[in-house]
C-alpha cells in the first residue's frame, strides 16, 4: 500500500511540474486582436490614412512586428436588422507586458478615426520562430 501511495504522489506530481512549466511558457505570450473599423463619422478611413496610422502608432509601438488582415465586421444595429463594415485587424503577438501597448493603439485609433468602440481580443499563445539560423533539420 505504501509504495502505491508513493508511485500516485510521483505521478501527480510530476503532472504538477510537467503542466506548471509549459503553463508558464504559455502565458508568457499574447496574441492581441484590435478590430478597427473603417467607416467614421467623417466617412470612409482611406488606405493612405491607415497607412499612415500604423506607421506613427502600431509600427512604433511594436517595432518587431504585426500583421495586419482586413476583414468584414458584422453586429446587430437593431432588434430586426444587421450592419456590416470593412475592418482592419491589427494581428500582435507580444509579451504579455504589451497590454498597455496594445490599449494604447486602440485608443489612439478611436480618437483619430472617431470611432465609437475598438473591439480588443486577447488569448495566450504558444510561440515557435522558424528561422533560416535553425540548423537542427527539424
Amino acid at each position: 500500500m505504501t509504495i502505491r501511495i508513493w508511485i500516485i504522489c510521483v505521478f501527480l506530481l510530476s503532472g504538477v511540474l510537467f503542466y506548471g512549466c509549459s503553463a508558464g511558457n504559455v502565458s508568457a505570450w499574447r496574441e492581441y486582436k484590435v478590430y478597427c473599423g473603417m467607416s467614421s463619422k467623417n466617412g470612409e478611413v482611406s488606405e493612405a490614412a491607415w497607412q499612415r496610422f500604423c506607421d506613427r502608432h502600431v509600427s512604433a509601438a511594436f517595432p518587431d512586428g504585426y500583421t495586419v488582415l482586413d476583414a468584414t465586421g458584422y453586429w446587430r444595429s437593431g432588434p430586426d436588422a444587421a450592419a456590416k463594415e470593412r475592418s482592419k485587424v491589427i494581428l500582435i503577438v507580444a509579451p504579455a507586458a504589451a497590454r498597455e501597448k496594445v490599449l494604447s493603439v486602440a485608443k489612439q485609433y478611436r480618437k483619430d478615426f472617431d470611432q465609437d468602440a475598438v473591439l480588443i481580443s486577447t488569448s495566450e499563445a504558444e510561440t515557435v520562430v522558424v528561422s533560416a539560423k535553425d540548423t537542427s533539420g527539424k
